[in-house]
Parts: C-alpha cells; structure tokens; sequence
C-alpha cells in the first residue's frame, strides 16, 4: 500500500515537473515562446533574449541555444531530436514552419576569423545567416554552415555538411551536399 501511494506520488510529480519546467524555461529565457513548447530536458541557453519560439515546438533534450549578440527564430510546428546545436552566436539563424530537425545536427552562423596577424583564440567572429524555410527535413549528423539557405520543401540526407543554397524541394546529401534529385 505504501510503496503504491509513493509510486503515485512520483509520478504526479513528474507530470507537475513536465507541465510547469516548459513555462519556467521559457519565461526566464527565451524574448517569445508560443504554446505547446516541449523542449524536452537538458537545454543549455546563451543569450537566450534574443531567441524566439513559435507555437507547438516539440523537443527531446539536449539542445543547445546560442544567440549571443546574434539572434535565433524557430517557426510553428517544429520538432528537435537530441543534440542540437543553434549556433547563431553574432549571426542569425531562422527557421520557418514545420521543420524536423534528427539528431547530431549542429548550424553554426558565424565562424572564428583565421587571420595570421593574431593569436586563432583573439580572432573575432566572421557572421554570417542560415535561413531554413518551410516543410524542411534534416537528417542526423546533419552540418550546416553559415551563408546558406535551406529552400522550401528541402530534405538533406543524413551526413550532410550543407556549404551552399539549396532549392526547394530538392533532396541533398554528401560532404559538401549535393543535388540528389527533386521530391515529386
């Protein structure tokens, strides 16, 4: 009877947790978040005022924002695996609605300068954007670079380290992502 009633207990306080940890999370840190935000456990936030989640954002732990002087937009319907990393930094990432993002996928906007003339750790960030548009799937171990806009409708295969444009509807895959075929 005991060990019931502590089992009960336990699970009521999980759903209490899961229920109110989104609305702490996205209070304290993020400038907008819409509803239904799920982002799962384990997030890691920099600059997290300058990062805006649309409605039914869906997550499953392990995601890491990084806005810093930059900025980062999530669209509506969007959903995360695990390990992700925004990394907008003094960029800007946006994404637009009804993306699915798999596992391992890192997007970097911004790169370290490599100029000779100073010390790799003094050099200052080169910005730049990724825009991703709607109805977008990216595959796991997916890398994507900054300068670079995922069209409308877009699949990039799993691997990838997305370098250029690609079109909409169209699906990439390789190192650098090329042009596989077109979704029909």
């Amino acid at each position: 009877m005991i060990l019931r009633l502590l089992k009960n207990l336990f699970h009521y306080s999980l759903r209490c947790i899961r229920m109110i940890y989104p609305f702490i999370i996205g209070r304290l840190f993020f400038k907008h978040y819409g509803s239904n935000f799920d982002p799962g456990f384990n997030m890691k936030f920099q600059s997290g005022r300058n990062i805006s989640i649309g409605d039914n954002f869906s997550g499953m732990g392990m995601i890491f924002f990084y806005a810093n002087e930059g900025s980062l937009s999530i669209g509506n319907n969007c959903g995360v695996s695990t390990n992700i990393q925004f990394g907008a930094a003094n960029g800007e990432i946006t994404i637009g609605n009804d993306v699915m993002i798999a596992s391992n996928v890192v997007m970097r906007a911004a790169n370290h300068g490599i100029g000779k003339e100073q010390k790799m750790y003094m050099q200052t960030y080169d910005e730049g954007q990724i825009i991703i548009e709607d109805d977008v799937w990216i595959g796991a171990n997916v890398i994507i670079l900054k300068n670079v806009t995922i069209s409308k409708g877009a699949v990039i295969g799993a691997g990838s380290v997305v370098t250029k444009d690609v079109p909409s509807y169209a699906i990439v895959a390789g190192n650098p992502a090329k042009v596989l075929r077109y979704r029909t």
